[in-house]
Order: structure tokens, then sequence, then C-alpha cells
């Protein structure tokens, strides 16, 4: 193969996902020891950026006290509610989950340059995987659906 390598110039090939709420969806993850020896998770979730192609944005899932909140974050917004419950999570687990979260941009520090990062998680409207679920009231069996009423086509205003 060959190139230009002055073609290059000085773009890194990407730009950073503004500040905002975003889909995302967990297409990596894998357990590894942090720098300082802990169990984590290591994800690559991607996102769709505003102006239409795939992102990616790197978190990680560190086993310490001062961190198991954003594990529970995690967990509550991808359906992972027995796992953290049981005190056991896998990159399995965590696998091909759609979610929501809070992306924001990290100042750069150690002379790396500023990042995406990972502010909250939130859960999606629908459960992991799109699956449609009944209206709570008939699941439970402990009330009837809400009454509503026949709209008639003078009603409609087209």
């Amino acid at each position: 193969m060959e190139f230009n390598p002055t073609d290059a110039g000085d773009r890194s090939g990407f730009s950073l996902l503004p500040e905002g709420l975003y889909d995302i969806e967990v297409v990596e993850a894998e357990e590894r020891s942090s720098k300082n020896g802990n169990q984590m998770i290591a994800l690559t979730l991607e996102v769709r950026h505003p102006d239409g192609y795939p992102s990616r944005v790197w978190d990680y899932l560190v086993s310490t006290p001062a961190a198991v909140f954003k594990i529970k974050q995690f967990c509550d917004a991808a359906g992972l509610t027995g796992e953290f419950a049981s005190g056991t999570l896998t990159e399995a687990h965590c696998r091909n989950r759609r979610l929501k979260a809070k992306i924001f941009v990290e100042a750069g520090r150690e002379g790396y340059q500023d990042r995406n990062a990972i502010r909250e998680y939130l859960p999606t409207a629908t459960p992991s995987g799109g699956i449609a679920t009944m209206p709570e009231h008939a699941m439970s069996g402990g009330g009837e659906a809400p009454q509503t009423t026949a709209v008639t086509d003078e009603e409609i205003p087209f």
C-alpha cells in the first residue's frame, strides 16, 4: 500500500461527542485488573455521533468500595439488578446491553488529550433488547386498565 503521509495533517481522525444524553450499546466487555490490582470490567461503548457516524467511548467498572455506585448505576440501567444483588458481574452479562448514558468531555491529563467519559448510566425507555412489556396494571392483576373514550371523526382536526 502506498500513501502520502502529509495527507494526515493535524487531524486525529475523530471529534469528541458534545456533552449530553446518548443511547449506547456495550459492544465489548473484558474482565481485567486495574493498575492497583482491583477487579474491573473494561467496557467499549458505541454511540451515534450527532454528525451521524458511530463513535466509541470507553469506561471501566472497578470493584472498589468507592466505585460500586457506578456498577450499581450500570446494572440498574442495563437490567442487571439480579446480578448486582448477587455481587457478581461478568463480561458476558455486560455485552450487547443497550442503555442511556450522560456523556461529558473530561479534561486531558498526564499528557493525554481531552476525552469523552460517562457521567451517569440511565435506563432506556424499553428493557434491554427492545422487548415490549405489558402495562404494570396488567401484570400485577391488582387493578383494571384505564378507561378510554371513543373519538369521533368530527373530533379529529385533519
